[in-house]
């Protein structure tokens, strides 16, 4: 119970528009992706944190937390450092998906393209959505994706898959239709974690 009330108060603070440290966020995000919270807990703290607006700290630390404790990480062998490109969607005007595009031009170009995206959340169509109406397969194992990467210089880890993200930001992503920090925290939450990236993103 006082981990409940601890927690519900953080939630009280975000209300009220008062920003997080980045540890206190990773602690918080840890308490959501290890279940030690309800539901309604989960929601309301998302919900908090993005009307208030996410800090810099903040996002690194919902990363953290991700990354650390949700992210089934992989070791990219490939001739030259791999690169990542994905946009965070949540612009609100239904923007064409142009991440998708862009990889399969510059993986063409010898560039090696590590991908991390998921299935629409806010939008009409998200970077899986495109992959699996392709005929990729988007529910495989982090190595395989890994594999992809190596031999044909592109690869797609699915951020909503099970396979690459196994305690709960699948369950969490896909229960949800609006957008949140994990719009930004979770895109960077790349198995591959490659050193470069383009990201598109809603907002300066």
């Amino acid at each position: 119970m006082e981990k409940l009330k601890n927690f519900g108060s953080s939630v009280d603070r975000l209300i009220a528009g008062k920003d997080l440290a980045r540890q206190e966020a990773t602690d918080l995000f840890m308490e959501i992706l290890s279940g030690d919270q309800t539901e309604i807990h989960q929601g309301a703290f998302l919900a908090a944190i993005t009307s208030k607006g996410p800090t810099a700290q903040e996002i690194a630390g919902a990363w953290e937390a991700i990354y650390e404790l949700d992210t089934v990480k992989v070791s990219l062998h490939t001739p030259k450092p791999a690169l990542e490109n994905c946009g965070t969607g949540m612009d609100g005007i239904k923007t064409f998906n142009i991440s998708t595009g862009a990889a399969v031009v510059a993986a063409a170009g010898g560039i090696y393209l590590a991908r991390h995206g998921a299935r629409a959340i806010t939008s009409l169509c998200g970077t899986v959505d495109i992959a699996q109406a392709l005929g990729i397969d988007v529910d495989c194992e982090a190595e395989v994706v890994q594999k992809s990467v190596e031999k044909a210089g592109i690869g797609l880890f699915n951020g909503m898959s099970p396979c690459v993200h196994p305690h709960a930001l699948f369950r969490i992503l896909s229960q949800m239709c609006f957008g949140s920090i994990l719009n930004i925290a979770a895109s960077l939450a790349n198995p591959a974690n490659p050193c470069h990236g383009v990201r598109g993103v809603y907002a300066k």
